[in-house]
Protein backbone atom coordinates (compact mmCIF):
# COMPACT_ATOMS: atom_id res chain seq x y z
CA UNK A 1 0.00 0.00 0.00
CA UNK A 2 1.54 3.38 -0.77
CA UNK A 3 -0.08 6.82 0.44
CA UNK A 4 -1.65 9.55 -2.29
CA UNK A 5 0.29 12.45 -2.02
CA UNK A 6 -2.57 14.07 -0.20
CA UNK A 7 -3.01 11.63 2.48
CA UNK A 8 0.49 11.82 3.13
CA UNK A 9 0.21 15.34 3.86
CA UNK A 10 -2.45 14.54 6.01
CA UNK A 11 -0.11 11.85 7.73
CA UNK A 12 2.66 14.44 7.81
CA UNK A 13 -0.09 17.07 9.73
CA UNK A 14 -1.24 14.96 12.20
CA UNK A 15 1.80 13.86 13.17
CA UNK A 16 2.84 17.33 13.68
CA UNK A 17 0.10 18.04 15.84
CA UNK A 18 0.25 14.76 17.98
CA UNK A 19 3.66 15.58 18.63
CA UNK A 20 3.67 19.37 19.24
CA UNK A 21 0.75 18.98 21.60
CA UNK A 22 1.75 15.37 23.53
CA UNK A 23 5.95 15.28 23.07
CA UNK A 24 7.17 19.17 23.09
CA UNK A 25 10.28 20.45 24.86
CA UNK A 26 9.11 20.23 28.36
CA UNK A 27 7.88 16.46 28.08
CA UNK A 28 11.49 15.63 26.49
CA UNK A 29 13.16 17.62 28.74
CA UNK A 30 11.68 15.59 31.68
CA UNK A 31 13.20 12.27 30.36
CA UNK A 32 16.75 13.36 29.80
CA UNK A 33 17.82 11.99 33.00
CA UNK A 34 15.37 9.53 33.00
CA UNK A 35 16.84 5.93 32.88
CA UNK A 36 14.55 4.10 30.15
CA UNK A 37 14.43 7.58 28.31
CA UNK A 38 11.20 6.21 27.15
CA UNK A 39 7.52 8.11 27.07
CA UNK A 40 5.56 4.85 27.53
CA UNK A 41 2.72 6.63 26.70
CA UNK A 42 3.24 8.56 23.78
CA UNK A 43 4.81 5.37 22.07
CA UNK A 44 1.33 3.43 22.96
CA UNK A 45 -0.12 6.61 21.47
CA UNK A 46 1.83 6.08 18.54
CA UNK A 47 1.42 2.29 18.15
CA UNK A 48 -2.43 3.12 18.08
CA UNK A 49 -2.14 5.54 15.59
CA UNK A 50 0.12 3.18 13.28
CA UNK A 51 3.91 4.34 13.15
CA UNK A 52 5.03 1.11 14.08
CA UNK A 53 3.66 -0.80 11.83
CA UNK A 54 4.15 1.22 8.54
CA UNK A 55 6.46 -1.33 7.27
CA UNK A 56 4.74 -4.74 8.15
CA UNK A 57 2.85 -6.75 6.06
CA UNK A 58 -0.44 -6.58 6.20
CA UNK A 59 -0.47 -10.37 6.99
CA UNK A 60 0.60 -9.52 10.23
CA UNK A 61 -1.30 -7.09 11.27
CA UNK A 62 0.91 -4.15 9.79
CA UNK A 63 -0.13 -1.32 7.36
CA UNK A 64 1.86 -2.83 4.04
CA UNK A 65 3.10 0.58 3.66
CA UNK A 66 6.36 1.64 1.97
CA UNK A 67 8.83 3.94 3.10
CA UNK A 68 7.97 6.84 1.85
CA UNK A 69 5.16 6.79 4.69
CA UNK A 70 7.76 5.90 7.20
CA UNK A 71 9.95 8.99 6.27
CA UNK A 72 7.18 12.00 6.63
CA UNK A 73 6.94 10.22 10.75
CA UNK A 74 10.71 9.91 10.54
CA UNK A 75 11.26 13.61 9.94
CA UNK A 76 8.26 14.50 12.25
CA UNK A 77 10.12 12.51 15.25
CA UNK A 78 13.16 14.21 14.20
CA UNK A 79 11.11 18.05 14.06
CA UNK A 80 10.48 16.95 17.87
CA UNK A 81 13.77 15.31 18.78
CA UNK A 82 11.32 13.24 20.42
CA UNK A 83 12.36 10.07 22.74
CA UNK A 84 10.51 7.11 20.79
CA UNK A 85 11.94 3.60 20.02
CA UNK A 86 10.71 4.40 16.29
CA UNK A 87 14.54 3.69 14.83
CA UNK A 88 15.10 0.69 16.53
CA UNK A 89 12.03 -1.64 16.57
CA UNK A 90 9.70 0.43 13.44
CA UNK A 91 13.08 0.42 11.20
CA UNK A 92 15.99 -1.58 11.80
CA UNK A 93 13.62 -5.06 13.67
CA UNK A 94 10.95 -4.96 11.30
CA UNK A 95 13.52 -4.67 8.11
CA UNK A 96 15.06 -7.73 9.87
CA UNK A 97 12.47 -9.34 10.36
CA UNK A 98 10.35 -8.60 7.00
CA UNK A 99 14.00 -9.44 5.29
CA UNK A 100 14.58 -12.76 6.78
CA UNK A 101 13.47 -15.89 5.93
CA UNK A 102 12.11 -17.26 8.86
CA UNK A 103 8.18 -17.16 9.06
CA UNK A 104 8.10 -18.32 12.41
CA UNK A 105 9.68 -15.18 13.99
CA UNK A 106 7.63 -12.83 11.20
CA UNK A 107 4.51 -14.87 12.67
CA UNK A 108 5.84 -14.46 16.55
CA UNK A 109 6.90 -11.08 16.48
CA UNK A 110 5.30 -8.62 13.76
CA UNK A 111 1.82 -8.54 15.38
CA UNK A 112 3.21 -6.86 18.78
CA UNK A 113 5.11 -5.34 17.20
CA UNK A 114 2.60 -3.42 15.10
CA UNK A 115 0.24 -2.76 17.71
CA UNK A 116 3.50 -1.74 20.34
CA UNK A 117 3.60 -4.28 22.92
CA UNK A 118 7.04 -5.45 22.20
CA UNK A 119 9.96 -3.45 20.98
CA UNK A 120 12.59 -4.79 18.82
CA UNK A 121 16.33 -3.81 17.93
CA UNK A 122 18.89 -4.46 15.69
CA UNK A 123 22.87 -5.03 17.11
CA UNK A 124 24.46 -3.94 13.63
CA UNK A 125 27.59 -2.17 14.08
CA UNK A 126 31.22 -2.85 15.71
CA UNK A 127 33.30 -1.66 18.42
CA UNK A 128 34.05 1.46 16.85
CA UNK A 129 30.34 2.19 14.82
CA UNK A 130 31.49 0.45 11.90
CA UNK A 131 29.00 -1.35 9.68
CA UNK A 132 31.66 -3.59 7.56
CA UNK A 133 31.09 -7.44 8.39
CA UNK A 134 34.70 -7.90 8.91
CA UNK A 135 34.61 -5.26 11.73
CA UNK A 136 31.32 -6.62 13.34
CA UNK A 137 32.03 -7.53 17.54
CA UNK A 138 29.79 -10.10 17.34
CA UNK A 139 31.07 -13.32 16.55
CA UNK A 140 28.77 -16.95 15.94
CA UNK A 141 31.01 -20.10 16.47
CA UNK A 142 29.43 -23.47 15.43
CA UNK A 143 31.72 -25.40 17.84
CA UNK A 144 29.04 -27.81 19.84
CA UNK A 145 26.17 -25.90 18.74
CA UNK A 146 25.64 -22.19 17.66
CA UNK A 147 27.10 -19.92 20.11
CA UNK A 148 27.68 -16.15 19.87
CA UNK A 149 30.68 -14.48 21.56
CA UNK A 150 31.69 -10.76 21.56
CA UNK A 151 30.07 -7.63 21.89
CA UNK A 152 27.99 -5.10 19.79
CA UNK A 153 28.08 -1.26 20.03
CA UNK A 154 25.70 1.39 19.68
CA UNK A 155 22.84 -0.43 19.94
CA UNK A 156 19.66 1.80 20.11
CA UNK A 157 16.90 1.10 22.73
CA UNK A 158 18.35 -2.29 23.48
CA UNK A 159 18.45 -1.62 27.23
CA UNK A 160 14.04 -1.45 26.98
CA UNK A 161 13.96 -4.09 23.96
CA UNK A 162 12.32 -7.36 24.04
CA UNK A 163 14.42 -8.79 21.55
CA UNK A 164 18.03 -7.85 19.94
CA UNK A 165 18.17 -9.15 16.77
CA UNK A 166 22.16 -9.42 16.31
CA UNK A 167 24.16 -9.35 13.03
CA UNK A 168 26.93 -11.46 13.83
CA UNK A 169 30.00 -12.93 11.45
CA UNK A 170 31.38 -16.13 11.60
CA UNK A 171 34.98 -17.55 10.66
CA UNK A 172 35.01 -17.22 6.80
CA UNK A 173 34.00 -13.06 7.74
CA UNK A 174 30.32 -13.63 6.49
CA UNK A 175 27.24 -12.43 8.21
CA UNK A 176 23.91 -14.44 10.09
CA UNK A 177 21.81 -12.78 11.74
CA UNK A 178 19.68 -13.97 14.99
CA UNK A 179 17.29 -12.80 17.22
CA UNK A 180 18.29 -13.16 20.97
CA UNK A 181 16.28 -12.10 24.42
CA UNK A 182 17.99 -9.86 26.66
CA UNK A 183 17.20 -12.34 29.74
CA UNK A 184 18.80 -14.92 27.84
CA UNK A 185 22.12 -16.22 29.65
CA UNK A 186 25.48 -14.44 28.54
CA UNK A 187 23.68 -11.34 27.28
CA UNK A 188 24.93 -8.14 29.19
CA UNK A 189 23.52 -4.91 28.67
CA UNK A 190 25.53 -1.56 29.33
CA UNK A 191 24.09 1.52 28.47
CA UNK A 192 26.54 4.33 27.67
CA UNK A 193 26.59 8.14 28.07
CA UNK A 194 26.44 9.96 24.71
CA UNK A 195 26.41 13.15 22.95
CA UNK A 196 22.59 12.64 22.59
CA UNK A 197 20.22 12.47 25.44
CA UNK A 198 16.88 12.19 23.50
CA UNK A 199 18.22 8.79 22.56
CA UNK A 200 19.79 5.93 24.34
CA UNK A 201 22.64 3.37 22.91
CA UNK A 202 23.83 0.58 24.81
CA UNK A 203 27.23 -1.64 24.46
CA UNK A 204 26.02 -5.54 24.37
CA UNK A 205 27.90 -8.37 25.55
CA UNK A 206 27.52 -11.69 24.22
CA UNK A 207 29.42 -14.49 26.32
CA UNK A 208 28.73 -17.81 25.02
CA UNK A 209 25.17 -17.71 24.30
CA UNK A 210 23.70 -20.69 22.77
CA UNK A 211 21.61 -19.71 19.84
CA UNK A 212 18.87 -22.48 18.86
CA UNK A 213 18.11 -23.16 15.28
CA UNK A 214 14.81 -21.27 15.59
CA UNK A 215 16.45 -17.98 16.45
CA UNK A 216 18.09 -18.59 12.82
CA UNK A 217 16.73 -15.50 10.73
CA UNK A 218 18.48 -16.68 7.82
CA UNK A 219 21.17 -19.62 6.97
CA UNK A 220 24.13 -19.42 8.59
CA UNK A 221 26.66 -16.90 6.62
CA UNK A 222 23.91 -15.86 4.44
CA UNK A 223 22.89 -12.83 5.93
CA UNK A 224 24.94 -10.65 3.74
CA UNK A 225 22.53 -9.20 1.42
CA UNK A 226 20.18 -8.81 4.95
CA UNK A 227 22.91 -6.61 6.52
CA UNK A 228 23.35 -4.69 3.51
CA UNK A 229 19.64 -3.82 3.61
CA UNK A 230 19.19 -3.21 7.55
CA UNK A 231 21.89 -0.76 7.47
CA UNK A 232 20.95 0.94 4.78
CA UNK A 233 17.52 1.69 5.97
CA UNK A 234 19.05 2.68 9.23
CA UNK A 235 21.20 5.17 7.42
CA UNK A 236 18.43 6.72 5.76
CA UNK A 237 15.97 6.86 8.81
CA UNK A 238 18.65 8.59 10.70
CA UNK A 239 19.22 11.03 7.51
CA UNK A 240 15.63 11.54 7.47
CA UNK A 241 15.58 12.14 11.50
CA UNK A 242 18.33 14.69 11.35
CA UNK A 243 16.32 16.63 8.13
CA UNK A 244 13.08 16.89 10.45
CA UNK A 245 15.55 18.26 13.05
CA UNK A 246 17.64 20.75 10.77
CA UNK A 247 14.12 21.75 9.27
CA UNK A 248 13.27 22.96 12.83
CA UNK A 249 16.19 25.29 14.01
CA UNK A 250 16.01 26.97 10.83
CA UNK A 251 12.37 27.90 11.36
CA UNK A 252 13.23 28.78 14.64
CA UNK A 253 16.53 30.79 13.85
CA UNK A 254 14.36 32.80 11.04
CA UNK A 255 11.69 33.40 13.53
CA UNK A 256 14.48 34.70 16.08
CA UNK A 257 16.44 36.50 13.68
CA UNK A 258 13.52 38.53 13.13
CA UNK A 259 12.04 38.56 16.89
CA UNK A 260 15.13 39.74 17.88
CA UNK A 261 16.47 43.67 17.84
CA UNK A 262 20.03 44.80 18.79
CA UNK A 263 21.02 48.39 17.64
CA UNK A 264 17.38 49.41 17.27
CA UNK A 265 16.74 46.72 14.08
CA UNK A 266 16.30 43.34 13.94
CA UNK A 267 19.07 41.36 14.10
CA UNK A 268 18.21 39.55 10.87
CA UNK A 269 19.01 42.72 9.10
CA UNK A 270 22.83 41.51 9.90
CA UNK A 271 24.53 40.27 6.70
CA UNK A 272 26.55 37.70 8.65
CA UNK A 273 22.81 36.63 10.46
CA UNK A 274 21.29 36.54 7.09
CA UNK A 275 24.54 34.08 5.65
CA UNK A 276 23.64 31.93 7.94
CA UNK A 277 20.12 31.55 7.57
CA UNK A 278 20.45 31.21 3.98
CA UNK A 279 22.96 28.80 4.35
CA UNK A 280 20.74 26.65 7.14
CA UNK A 281 18.44 27.07 4.33
CA UNK A 282 20.20 25.90 1.47
CA UNK A 283 21.47 22.65 3.92
CA UNK A 284 17.81 21.68 4.80
CA UNK A 285 16.90 21.77 1.30
CA UNK A 286 19.85 20.07 -0.59
CA UNK A 287 19.25 17.04 2.44
CA UNK A 288 16.04 16.89 2.30
CA UNK A 289 16.44 16.21 -1.72
CA UNK A 290 19.36 13.84 -1.29
CA UNK A 291 16.96 11.77 1.58
CA UNK A 292 14.19 11.73 -0.43
CA UNK A 293 16.70 10.06 -3.21
CA UNK A 294 17.54 7.56 -0.57
CA UNK A 295 13.75 6.65 0.58
CA UNK A 296 12.73 5.78 -3.75
CA UNK A 297 16.09 3.55 -3.27
CA UNK A 298 14.50 1.81 -0.23
CA UNK A 299 11.41 1.13 -2.09
CA UNK A 300 12.78 0.27 -5.63
CA UNK A 301 13.99 -3.51 -5.38
CA UNK A 302 15.91 -2.08 -9.08
CA UNK A 303 18.07 0.52 -6.75
CA UNK A 304 21.73 -0.60 -4.99
CA UNK A 305 20.55 0.67 -1.13
CA UNK A 306 24.03 1.01 -0.62
CA UNK A 307 24.22 3.48 -2.78
CA UNK A 308 20.93 5.15 -1.90
CA UNK A 309 22.28 5.04 1.50
CA UNK A 310 25.36 6.65 1.24
CA UNK A 311 23.88 9.30 -1.17
CA UNK A 312 21.87 10.22 2.28
CA UNK A 313 24.84 9.97 4.30
CA UNK A 314 27.65 11.58 2.21
CA UNK A 315 25.28 14.98 2.06
CA UNK A 316 22.79 15.25 4.73
CA UNK A 317 24.49 13.81 7.71
CA UNK A 318 27.20 16.30 7.86
CA UNK A 319 25.08 19.53 6.20
CA UNK A 320 21.74 18.99 9.16
CA UNK A 321 24.62 18.77 11.46
CA UNK A 322 25.81 21.99 10.05
CA UNK A 323 22.49 23.74 10.13
CA UNK A 324 22.50 23.01 13.95
CA UNK A 325 25.52 24.33 14.59
CA UNK A 326 24.55 27.67 12.50
CA UNK A 327 21.19 28.26 14.33
CA UNK A 328 23.44 27.86 18.12
CA UNK A 329 25.32 31.40 16.45
CA UNK A 330 22.24 32.92 15.46
CA UNK A 331 20.78 32.70 18.41
CA UNK A 332 23.78 33.90 20.16
CA UNK A 333 24.23 33.94 24.02
CA UNK A 334 21.10 32.23 24.74
CA UNK A 335 22.06 29.32 22.07
CA UNK A 336 24.64 28.56 24.10
CA UNK A 337 22.68 27.53 27.50
CA UNK A 338 21.23 24.36 28.98
CA UNK A 339 17.55 26.61 29.05
CA UNK A 340 17.58 26.63 25.01
CA UNK A 341 16.41 23.73 22.92
CA UNK A 342 19.00 24.66 20.35
CA UNK A 343 21.63 22.15 21.65
CA UNK A 344 19.33 19.11 22.09
CA UNK A 345 19.14 19.19 18.25
CA UNK A 346 22.62 19.75 17.77
CA UNK A 347 23.53 16.56 20.26
CA UNK A 348 20.74 14.77 18.13
CA UNK A 349 21.75 15.37 14.61
CA UNK A 350 25.87 14.91 15.57
CA UNK A 351 24.38 11.48 16.96
CA UNK A 352 22.38 10.70 13.35
CA UNK A 353 25.57 11.84 11.47
CA UNK A 354 27.90 9.14 12.95
CA UNK A 355 25.15 5.95 13.32
CA UNK A 356 25.87 3.66 10.36
CA UNK A 357 28.65 4.36 9.19
CA UNK A 358 30.71 7.33 9.02
CA UNK A 359 30.57 10.30 6.73
CA UNK A 360 33.90 9.66 5.12
CA UNK A 361 32.97 5.59 4.54
CA UNK A 362 29.79 6.43 2.61
CA UNK A 363 31.73 9.07 0.72
CA UNK A 364 34.71 6.10 -0.03
CA UNK A 365 32.18 3.64 -0.68
CA UNK A 366 30.02 5.93 -3.39
CA UNK A 367 33.22 7.16 -5.08
CA UNK A 368 33.75 3.47 -5.20
CA UNK A 369 30.78 2.21 -6.76
CA UNK A 370 30.90 5.42 -8.99
CA UNK A 371 34.26 4.73 -10.43
CA UNK A 372 34.31 0.75 -10.65
CA UNK A 373 30.92 0.40 -11.27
Amino acid sequence: MQLSDEERDELRDSARKFLDNEVGSQRVRSLLDDPEGLDRKAWATVAGLGWAAILIPEEYGGMGASWAEMSVILHEVGRRVAPLPLLSSAVLGVEALVGGSSEALRAAWLPDVAGGERILTVAAMGRTGSVVPSELGAVLTSSGGLRLTGSARFVPDAHIADGIVVAARDASGAVTYVLVEPSAAGVTIEVEATVDQTRRLAWVHFDDVAIGDEALLVEPGAGDALHDRVTAAGAVAVCADAVGAAEQMLFTSSKYAVDRHQFGRPIGSFQAVKHHCANMLIAVEASRAAVAFAVDGLDDPSVSVGEAASVAKSFAGPACAEACQLAVQVHGGIGFTWEHDAHLYLKRTKLDESLFGSTGWHRRRLGRQILVG
